[in-house]
């Protein structure tokens, strides 16, 4: 199930895997939620930079509880 979520990153880390960047992004949402978030390979991001405000749209992979980020981009 998609889920969207609004906030800024307030963390990151992250590899590269070729030209692509991996691993996980800390998010501050509006109502001051710290959430945790998967960047694979083949998420499309305009931005990973810490502070960035964003609007991510993810979804749960398996039955482990972990937040993978299909798209990360730029709110106003």
């Amino acid at each position: 199930m998609e889920t969207s979520i609004t906030g800024s990153i307030t963390s990151t880390q992250l590899g590269n895997l070729g030209k692509k960047r991996y691993g996980f992004i800390g998010v501050k949402t509006e109502d001051l939620k710290e959430i945790k978030i998967k960047v694979a390979a083949d998420t499309k991001y305009e931005t990973l930079d810490v502070g960035s405000r964003v609007q991510v749209v993810a979804e749960l992979i398996g039955d482990m509880g972990i937040l993978t980020a299909k798209s990360i981009m730029f709110v106003k």
